[in-house]
């Protein structure tokens, strides 16, 4: 069985956004990434009230890689979006972030997302295998791939949304966590 060196440290997520936050010039730019740093750290946290605080009144998300796009629509939608996940626990990942770009208009981020999967989850996927092996329903997993966000702002520096594209399908790249 393979084992993984992919560190799994979800506080560790905005750490290059503030690195970048420190030697950005541009004021307009450090507060847009200031937002999109807020949040990530909110997600990750569950905090919703705040997270939803980032975003602009009617927020919209576009999720492309998925055989169709999706994404909720409208503060409901992605309240509901938001208060799901962090009851299941999706919220808890770990952004690796390889590359940012930032200009008036927004604030793009390029990197591997990785999440902890419960091997139920996996399996309920229609996942049966990983590594030749068959998945453990009682194990964890670690899954990996490439992700780039594009974070639009309004005026006043709330998040209109996201549009999220995957670099491969959701839980196409497995590994099973050691204990």
């Amino acid at each position: 069985m393979k084992k993984t060196s992919a560190r799994f440290d979800p506080e560790s997520s905005w750490a290059p956004i503030d690195a970048r936050i420190a030697t950005e010039q541009d004021s307009r730019c450090r507060q847009l990434l200031e937002q999109v740093r807020d949040h990530m750290r909110h997600e990750i946290r569950g905090e919703l009230p705040e997270l939803m605080g980032t975003l602009v009144d009617e927020p919209r998300y576009h999720i492309w890689g998925a055989p169709t796009e999706a994404g909720p629509k409208g503060r409901a939608a992605v309240e509901q979006f938001y208060t799901q996940m962090i009851e299941g626990g999706g919220n808890w990942f770990h952004f690796a972030i390889e590359r940012i770009v930032v200009d008036h208009g927004g604030v793009i981020t390029e990197g591997q997302m990785r999440q902890r999967v419960p091997g139920d989850a996996v399996a309920a996927s229609g996942v049966l295998e990983v590594d030749g092996e068959p998945v453990d329903p009682l194990a964890t997993y670690l899954s990996m791939g490439q992700i780039l966000t594009v974070w639009p702002a309004a005026e006043d520096g709330r998040l209109i949304g996201e549009d999220i594209y995957l670099g491969s399908p959701l839980l196409a790249r497995l590994v099973k966590l050691e204990e």
